[in-house]
């Protein structure tokens, strides 16, 4: 504001701020002196205020013409129609003002005038004076320094403090007959954004005391209107601010997945952003209607904790239309300073399903795989996936039969993507978790339930799984006590954690793995009859490798081709003789098995193809040889008589004696043809003294 400025002109001693007979006979006698002497400078004119004599010379070197007939420049309609509008919040903030004092104006003969800036004239009340203008009003014209010369408002506008000009001292000889007082309204920034003018038509001699009296009335009256001006700009700017930054909350909290409440300290809903409208279905207008208690149960310490000021994170049913859903809300209170009491509290609502399902991906328990992922051309596997595909469609539960290592994880992983791929995929393995906690990791705990315990408790593997799947690997291996309460929450579809009090709803499905026969550890009194029939509904036998006909070998190329590919090398092959091992071993440990020999040997390898010497020893050993002999002597034309069954030792060296001789005694290339390492045929050589 420039309150201190209108104080110093309107109250101070300076000579210039009275006018006295002889004062304005100088002014006048400068004036005539000014036009007529082109060398004349008025600042050395001890009557002159300065800044109008300075604006005196700066008009005459802008070479304005004080005798002009007609004043400044009109705009058309379209330039000003765009000053109109760029002006519009000064126009609605001046105009209310203005036209209180509209009638007073034109009782004392006086004109009130807006301009802005650039010393356009946005508005008019009052009384018209006698202006040199050639057409009427006065809005819409330009009257700028450049145009007209010296006015009161050309001043406020270069010096941002109130001025008063009587006749002569405006520079244009059209205007010497007005008296006007102007004063500045200015922006936050000091800046001059227009001028308000009080102006009326000399009638009197200005040096008289009523005169002068009067001068001070009308400069104390338009510095006042400014100073109200400006109060009522920064007020709506604030306003508009404000209102835009509530928008972009409005807009911001409507982009939030999350539910957002705010409560008073009764629990009166005053607000809540889109998500939360619908959760409590809730529209805009019953804000300040609703109790969040409402929707919560009787024994909820929801309003409690909030009243304490506790910034806290608690889980509470929502209760909605004859249903219930859980909810994790955060709560943050903003207490009174004064009281020390809650004023308001915002609360923050997520779905538990949807915590959930973010806990269980940042800890990596999601489900990767789908059907397409699963690797084989064989009628067994190909037969598990079509039924795995169509069990899917159900929500039924899934019993997933094989052995280990034959790929049921990746399986249920299939099932689970095929069926609520957004759900959570929570997989346990009952056999590795020792049975002290498998309690607590299925079912969660209440906060202080045992020794070591969080304080705020912990959900189970089952609540968490809400609306997605649970996979209990090894389910064979689960406690048998435990057994029944596992089948109570099939039946019942809730859980209590361990020391709870109160029943939670679940939804999940459950897919369980083994590699025994539940049917006889049910006969063994080891496995509840009615827990297997529960979770035998739908069961799908995974073939073993062994099983898998060819599979074998398009698995190895597979693991072969992407751990390459980690390991920044160029794609190997496997020797034919390395194939054959591949199709021939029984691979007890199933597809686990192959890949760890696959990676193995990819490590191994010297060159660019794989060779029995790359390969795992226990793979490449007896066992292997077993099967590669059996295969050469039952395609040997001089093989015993019928009714003889020659011995293993005979069976073997018989194989190694062949192999040398088709191989013309290359002991290396006998042992690929036989499909064994060369340490063992080196030991089986000197076992049965062949020589080569």
């Amino acid at each position: 504001m420039h309150n201190s400025t209108v104080y110093h002109n309107l109250f101070s001693s300076d000579k210039y701020d009275i006018m006295t007979q002889e004062r304005w006979e100088g002014i006048i006698k400068c004036k005539k002196r000014f036009l007529e002497d082109k060398s004349y400078d008025p600042r050395t004119c001890p009557h002159m205020n300065p800044d109008v004599a300075a604006s005196w010379v700066r008009c005459r070197q802008m070479g304005i013409d004080p005798h002009q007939p007609f004043l400044g420049r009109r705009l058309n309609s379209e330039e000003f129609s765009h000053v109109l509008e760029k002006n519009g919040l000064l126009i609605e903030i001046t105009k209310p003002l203005v036209n209180a004092f509209k009638h007073l104006a034109i009782s004392t003969g006086y004109g009130l005038y807006l301009a802005n800036n650039k010393g356009i004239f946005l508005l008019h009340e009052g009384e018209v004076l006698p202006l040199p203008l050639y057409s009427y009003p006065l809005t819409g014209w330009m009257w700028d320094e450049k145009n007209i010369g010296t006015t009161a408002h050309s001043l406020s506008l270069r010096h941002k403090h109130p001025f008063h000009l009587t006749g002569v001292e405006n520079y244009s000889e059209g205007i010497e007959n007005i008296i006007a007082s102007s004063a500045p309204i200015l922006d936050e920034n000091r800046e001059v954004i227009g001028t308000l003018v009080l102006a009326q038509s000399l009638i009197d001699e200005p040096w008289k005391d009523t005169f002068q009296t009067l001068c001070s009335n009308t400069l104390g009256l338009i510095t006042a209107i400014s100073v109200a001006v400006e109060a009522q700009l920064k007020l709506k700017r604030n306003f508009i601010n404000l209102k835009r930054a509530n928008e972009t909350v409005e807009a911001t909290l409507a982009l939030i997945e999350d539910g957002i409440v705010t409560i008073d300290k009764n629990g009166t809903i005053i607000y809540n952003n889109a998500e939360a409208q619908r959760i409590f279905k809730l529209t805009p207008d019953e804000a300040g209607k609703k109790n969040i208690n409402d929707f919560l149960a009787e024994e909820s310490s929801l309003l409690v904790l909030a009243q304490k000021g506790d910034s806290v994170t608690i889980e509470e049913t929502i209760y909605l239309d004859q249903k219930e859903a859980q909810y994790i809300i955060h709560i943050q209170p903003i207490m009174d300073d004064d009281t020390g009491e809650l004023d308001v509290a915002m609360l923050t609502l997520n779905h538990v399903g949807k915590v959930n399902a973010l806990t269980t991906n940042r800890a990596g328990a999601v489900a990767k795989f789908a059907f397409n992922d699963i690797i084989g051309e064989s009628d067994a596997i190909k037969k598990a996936i079509t039924k795995g595909r169509y069990f899917a469609k159900s929500a039924e539960n899934i019993l997933l039969i094989g052995e280990s290592g034959t790929g049921k994880e990746l399986f249920a992983q299939a099932i689970h993507n095929h069926y609520c791929s957004n759900g959570p995929f929570i997989a346990i393995n009952c056999a590795a978790m020792p049975r002290e906690l498998i309690e607590s990791e299925l079912f969660g705990y209440e906060g202080g339930s045992f020794t070591g315990a969080d304080r705020s408790g912990r959900p189970g593997k089952i609540e968490l799984a809400e609306g997605g799947t649970l996979f209990l690997d090894e389910i064979g291996d689960m406690p048998y006590e435990l057994q029944a309460v596992l089948l109570r929450v099939l039946e019942d579809k809730q859980v209590m954690r361990i020391g709870g009090r109160r029943y939670k709803k679940v939804d999940f499905r459950i897919i369980a793995a083994t590699n025994q026969n539940l049917k006889q550890m049910v006969i063994d009194k080891l496995f509840r009859h009615d827990l297997y029939y529960r979770l035998s509904v739908l069961t799908i036998h995974i073939p073993a490798l062994r099983e898998r006909e060819r599979d074998a070998e398009i698995l190895a190329n597979y693991f072969i081709k992407r751990y390459c590919r980690k390991m920044g090398k160029n794609a190997l092959q496997m020797s034919p003789a390395v194939s054959n091992i591949i199709n021939n071993y029984e691979w007890p440990g199933n597809v686990r098995e192959l890949e760890n020999a696959m990676v193995y040997a990819v490590i191994n390898v010297q060159g660019d193809i794989i060779e029995i010497n790359d390969m795992p020893e226990e793979i490449c050993g007896k066992g292997n040889l077993n099967h590669t002999i059996e295969r050469i002597v039952s395609n040997d034309d001089d093989g015993d008589k019928a009714g003889e069954f020659p011995s293993l030792s005979d069976i073997e060296k018989k194989a190694i004696t062949k192999a040398l001789s088709k191989s013309e005694g290359n002991v290396i290339l006998a042992a690929c043809l036989l499909g064994i390492s060369k340490s063992t045929i080196y030991r089986k050589l000197k076992e049965y003294d062949i020589h080569y």
